[in-house]
């Protein structure tokens, strides 16, 4: 049975549906009554996903773009993130003011209510001039429609920009040609361990085998703080191993691949073979026990542990994954996206502030203002490492790790076909199951959505 947000919010959709199912021969004289209440009910639902539109930020005072009585341009972006985030951006738009002239208001949304709120503007046209999001949107919102082709917009422009983002992280916005958003921001998988109970950082998956059969007999093990059981922490032993989800061209889907195969069997042993435990641990919490004295997971871990294990300080370092049997050491990389909405009524202004955001300077204003914050924020561009003011020991891990890592394929539907990876991998690790027929299950599914 489909329902509609608004309503089904209400308790409206499953009223009228059964309310219709349920009209027989023997209440055929209830009829005008229960059609007066299905079109009440259709007003209400109605008059529901008004109100939900103009609460969404920036809807009820005209989304997309607005000029002002003094005749100055303002435009609108939704930044996904803290409430701390979006007042640096406001921050940042002031200096961006005096030097252009455009007013820019930037209002936060929640990770959990993002896509649904971009998903209800886009169809009430009220959409922001500026989104950011996840990596993978901007090509579903650029299939409907709704998004501006940033290169075809601006071919001169964003050529330098491409080249001066981490090569794994672009390849995940170009789709087919098209870019519909560049990189806000990017956040990166890195391995954690507690240098004074772990000597030296596993270099080779064979390493990391030996450096766990050796935990395990001291009751120690590692965990996967984020991606566990998941396509995110199978990913980068698929792409060490020398497999991918699809060819080059990303024509055919290849998940069966023997390499495929060698990958998934080496991370469900390090399950059931090594103990990593199936169930979520949080990394500081690992840590600092010392139970946990290795992890792999993503870099906001780095000030969490700063901030929720203080007494665990100079015991604990970054470095990057272990090399697998391609000798590729390539982790996950992630992040948002900023782009601009087709709806959107002052386009020039909007590409002029993402503009502004990708300079260096602003992104490391953006990552000083996020540690002041105790917020997250990994600036995309490669120039930018070169004036951040970082612990050289962990930037030079992370910009090393950077250059060797790799994003979600740049699919459209790709969030919708990832759940069949993660049902395979389940499967596999807590249920047995042979990993080359659930991979060849999971592959089936995703040729369908290719093809879509």
């Amino acid at each position: 049975m489909r329902r509609c947000g608004p309503c089904y919010a209400a308790g409206l959709c499953e009223d009228i549906e059964e309310g219709t199912m349920n009209i027989g021969s023997e209440v055929r004289s209830q009829k005008s009554e229960v059609r007066k209440s299905i079109f009440l009910s259709f007003v209400f639902c109605i008059l529901f996903s008004v109100f939900c539109f103009l609460s969404l930020p920036g809807c009820g005072d005209n989304g997309a773009g607005r000029g002002n009585k003094d005749g100055k341009v303002e435009i609108v972006m939704w930044l996904i993130g803290s409430e701390g985030q979006a007042q640096t951006i406001k921050e940042l738009a002031k200096d961006f003011y005096t030097k252009t002239g455009i007013r820019v208001k930037c209002d936060a949304i929640s990770w959990g209510d993002a896509h649904s709120k971009y998903l209800t503007s886009i169809a009430g046209g009220v959409a922001p001039d500026i989104g950011t999001m996840g990596l993978t949107w901007g090509a579903e919102f650029g299939n409907l429609g709704s998004m501006l082709d940033l290169k075809a917009e601006y071919p001169q422009e964003i050529m330098p920009i491409k080249d001066s983002i981490f090569a794994g992280l672009w390849k995940s916005v170009e789709h087919d040609g098209k870019v519909y958003g560049i990189p806000f921001d990017m956040t990166e998988y890195v391995l954690y361990y507690r240098n004074d109970i772990v000597a030296k950082p596993p270099k080779t998956w064979g390493e990391l085998e030996s450096l766990l059969a050796e935990l395990n007999k001291n009751g120690k093990g590692m965990i996967f703080d984020w991606g566990s059981l998941s396509w995110i922490g199978y990913s980068p032993f698929l792409w060490q191993a020398g497999g991918d989800y699809y060819d080059k061209d990303r024509a055919k889907v290849t998940l069966d691949s023997p390499q495929a195969i060698t990958a998934i069997n080496f991370f469900a042993d390090l399950y059931r073979k090594y103990n990593v435990p199936k169930a979520k641990i949080p990394l500081e919490q690992g840590m600092r026990t010392g139970d946990f004295p290795i992890a792999i997971s993503g870099n906001w871990k780095i000030d969490d542990l700063r901030l929720l294990a203080p007494e665990i300080a100079g015991k604990w370092s970054i470095a990057t994954l272990p090399s697998g049997p391609a000798g590729k050491k390539t982790g996950f990389i992630g992040g948002r996206i900023m782009g601009i909405f087709s709806q959107s009524k002052h386009k020039e202004a909007a590409w002029k502030f993402i503009k502004y955001l990708f300079t260096p300077e602003v992104q490391s204003k953006l990552y000083d203002a996020a540690l002041g914050n105790q917020d997250t924020y990994l600036p995309p561009s490669v120039k930018t490492w070169d004036i951040l003011k970082m612990d050289p020991k962990l930037k030079n891990v992370l910009v090393e790790q950077a250059h060797d890592a790799k994003g979600p394929p740049p699919v459209a539907n790709w969030d919708s076909a990832a759940k069949y990876i993660d049902e395979a991998i389940q499967r596999i690790i807590l249920q047995g199951a042979d990993p080359k027929k659930e991979l060849g299950i999971a592959k089936g599914h995703l040729e369908i959505f290719l093809k879509k």
